[in-house]
């Protein structure tokens, strides 16, 4: 039997190994999870056995300071009884005992505190390092001095300000008249933790901490003191039965730990700090990869053992299935006389039952094959309908006018013969399709409105099709199929109702909508809008090879409009380079000329100082001069428009902030009062320099409309809102100046269309140039005497969440 990749075979093995892997999955699974819990429990108890390690190493470093303090004591007392009875001071001792303290461990008690006190509390002498020694409370004092003469106790910690000492009382019998006790006071310090660090048998990347106020104040992490760490009342801890440990997993630094807590207390049993104990977590996760590791190995044995069994069980199975495919391979070459015999499995043997009269149905089959023939010749039809489409259809300046075209080829009974056709445009300002026109089958049309009974439907729904398109609106979003063809830039059809289907309004459930299919029209750049059709009063459904048929041709179409806009940028490009070059050559020259004359006549009148009119043709060819230079910078700018600066987010509301503190003060003198009212301040991706320089030039030509005009309450108004639901920042920059014409209107945004006599007519082209460089919309409205509103929409900047 000849095993292919797509043979029965192969097929069963695959999805045999499928059940073996999804099963060696799910135990894989649930051993690796009941691992991973067992780990992180030992884990617990690591963490929980180093603190109690860390505990017992600090008690025994109290202890062992006792001792030595108690065998200290014991010399000194004896030296002290023979030689220096009553000529030392307190001070003086306490100085003594700590020098031979330190011969015994310089590094534990060069920085300890070393107090002689009384049974009241009270300091007799005291010797320190030189820093300010935390004072002795005589009521926590007082509180151990019983358990220090009953050698019950000798240490407490105590807390003075956010620092906690270690203090060790031992009884110091030199006097007969009262009880004298010497107090140890021990800072715990960075010496402290790194030797508890060392006695806790941690590892290189374990850290020791100290916790005071529920900060971190010392330890061998990299943090800085009182950086917040892990509050002793965290939600997350749980607390085992008979310790006073808290646990918990934390990211410290960058870095995982798991964090055990032992809880210091004062002579009040009151809580004042924690010593604390983090266990890298990166080696918890290393045991884990090498557990999951050898979990994927294993199963990736079990498969390829099972595989390899599984395979020759089947192959001998399917034996009998490997003849019956030579036999069929004979019948494909038009030899029917053919005979299997039947064996193997009962399945085998009806299989080869069946196929032994396979050959006596293949004439059947011809039968069916002639009937295909003839929907290939309908197919054929359509093709020579979309050549004849792509052939008379001419890309326009008007979208709308190609559109009406191709719609008019839809619904052409000479054409693809559909019913009705729709088209909705879609509106970037407002990110929304809008109805804009429909036209019918004119066949159709004539049946439904002669009342035909076969084509049913209501005669409204051709003969208002146009005025009811004009009221739907449908929201862009990927929710409803038209929306959707256009996100997605495919065709889709349905042969079904249109009302059971979301179509984005509730109008379309009222337009009889039967078997349709939405095309989109869209650029590499732009999405333009949809076109509807459906068979409307015929009984014709959508096939496959009209889907096919149509994508060719709203492809093209794309191209097309691919090609269209590229040519129209290859001629802005030209005609931009032109300026460019036209530029350099003639401003350069006239400025150079007017620089001479300049000289010329200044030097004249430095001859004739009191002639008046040298003076004033001096300050003329002067602004002229200025006035070259700035149609220079003008067109420069419009020569390089589309050198793109880096993009930034950008407050919309800073902008005009920054635009009107510049030129408020220039309007108030003109007596032009400017207002802003920003509803919504959104952020939007941009150039901020370049928009800018858009606004500004808008309110700049804002500002000229009242040249001509006589009106004592001249405004200007910016209102910046957002409509619901929709991403986009509208932006309207408003006077009440001379206004436009609607001829003027036409040609408002083409470079050198000006009605400033001094300014080239540049202004508004690069607006516009900026505006859809951001993906942005510009219109402008106006009537002539009444003002001129400029609305430009931009899209909201979105972070993206990764």
């Amino acid at each position: 039997m000849r095993v292919s990749r797509n043979s029965l075979l192969v097929r069963m093995v695959f999805y045999n190994d499928i059940a073996i892997v999804i099963s060696s999955i799910t135990i894989a699974l649930f051993l690796t999870f009941t691992a991973f819990q067992n780990l992180e429990s030992k884990v617990v108890d690591s963490v929980r056995d180093k603190i109690s390690l860390m505990n017992r190493a600090y008690n025994g470093e109290i202890l062992k300071v006792k001792d030595e303090l108690n065998q200290t004591l014991r010399n000194f007392t004896t030296f002290d009884n023979r030689k220096l009875n009553n000529i030392l001071s307190y001070s003086e001792r306490a100085a003594l005992i700590r020098n031979r303290l330190a011969r015994r461990n310089y590094e534990l008690y060069s920085n300890s505190i070393l107090s002689i006190v009384d049974e009241n509390g009270y300091v007799l002498g005291e010797v320190n390092n030189g820093e300010v020694s935390p004072k002795i409370d005589r009521e926590s004092f007082k509180a151990n001095v019983s358990n220090v003469d009953n050698d019950i106790k000798t240490s407490y910690f105590s807390k003075v300000e956010d620092k906690i000492y270690s203090r060790v009382i031992v009884r110091y019998n030199n006097e007969s008249e009262r009880r004298l006790y010497l107090v140890v006071t021990l800072p715990i310090d960075e010496r402290v933790m790194k030797n508890l660090s060392l006695l806790s048998s941690l590892g290189e990347e374990d850290k020791v901490f100290l916790v005071v106020d529920e900060k971190y104040k010392l330890g061998t992490f990299n943090l800085k003191e009182n950086t917040p760490i892990l509050s002793k009342r965290d939600k997350n801890k749980f607390n085992l039965k008979n310790y006073n440990y808290v646990y918990k997993k934390k990211s410290i630094d960058d870095e995982t730990y798991y964090i055990a807590l032992s809880d210091i207390y004062d002579y009040k049993n009151e809580y004042i700090g924690s010593f604390g104990v983090a266990l890298y977590y990166e080696n918890i996760e290393v045991l884990k990869l090498v557990i999951s590791l050898s979990v994927i190995v294993i199963v990736l044995l079990f498969v390829a053992v099972s595989t390899t069994i599984s395979a020759r069980m089947f192959s001998k199975l399917l034996e009998p299935l490997g003849r019956i495919m030579e036999a069929a391979e004979e019948v494909s070459k038009g030899n029917y006389k053919i005979f299997v015999k039947p064996e193997g499995v009962d399945e085998m043997r009806t299989l080869s039952k069946t196929f032994n009269k396979m050959a006596t149905d293949i004439r059947a089959n011809e039968e069916q094959a002639k009937s295909k023939n003839r929907k290939l010749v309908g197919t054929l039809k359509r093709i020579d309908a979309v050549e004849k489409i792509l052939m008379n259809i001419q890309i326009e300046n008007d979208m709308n006018i190609t559109v009406k075209e191709i719609m008019s080829a839809l619904t052409s009974e000479m054409g693809l013969g559909f019913s009705r056709a729709m088209y909705f445009r879609y509106s970037r300002e407002i990110d929304t399709m809008v109805g804009e026109f429909a036209t019918a089958n004119n066949k159709v049309k004539r049946e439904i409105l002669n009342g035909v009974e076969s084509t049913g439907g209501f005669k409204f729904q051709i003969e208002e099709i146009a005025e009811l398109v004009k009221l739907i609106k449908i929201p862009f979003k990927n929710s409803n199929l038209i929306a959707k063809s256009l996100l997605e830039k495919r065709i889709i059809f349905q042969n079904d109702k249109g009302y059971k289907h979301e179509l984005g309004n509730e109008l379309f459930k009222s337009l009889g909508i039967n078997n349709f299919l939405i095309m989109p029209i869209y650029s590499e750049t732009r999405n333009y809008g949809c076109i509807v059709v459906d068979y409307f009063g015929k009984d014709n459904k959508v096939t496959q090879e009209e889907v096919e048929l149509l994508t060719l041709l709203f492809l093209n179409i794309s191209i097309r409009i691919k090609n269209r806009t590229l040519e129209e940028e290859k001629i802005d490009f030209e005609r931009t380079a032109t300026i460019g070059k036209l530029v350099d050559r003639f401003f350069k020259g006239r400025e150079v000329s007017f620089e001479k004359m300049l000289e010329f006549t200044e030097r004249m009148h430095e001859y004739d100082p009191s002639n008046s009119l040298l003076k004033i043709q001096i300050q003329e060819i002067k602004d002229e001069i200025g006035k070259l230079r700035r149609e220079r910078e003008i067109l420069n700018e419009y020569v390089n428009v589309k050198n793109s600066n880096p993009l930034e987010i950008i407050e919309i509301e800073t902008i005009f902030s920054e635009i009107i503190a510049d030129i408020e003060p220039r309007l108030e003198k003109l007596g032009i009062n400017i207002s802003t009212f920003i509803n919504y301040n959104g952020k939007i991706l941009g150039n901020r320099a370049r928009l800018k320089r858009a606004f500004y030039e808008v309110i700049k030509n804002a500002k000229e409309s009242f040249d001509k005009v006589n009106n004592d309450n001249k405004k200007i108004n910016i209102i910046v809102t957002k409509e619901k639901n929709v991403d986009k920042i509208k932006i309207n920059i408003i006077d009440n100046g001379i206004g436009m014409t609607k001829e003027q209107l036409e040609n408002i945004f083409e470079p050198f269309v000006g009605y400033n006599e001094n300014a080239p007519g540049l202004g508004l082209s690069i607006v516009s140039r900026i505006i859809k460089d951001h993906h942005g919309v510009i219109k402008i409205s106006s009537e002539l005497d009444e003002g001129t509103d400029v609305k430009i929409t931009l899209n909201i900047y979105k972070e993206e969440i990764l």
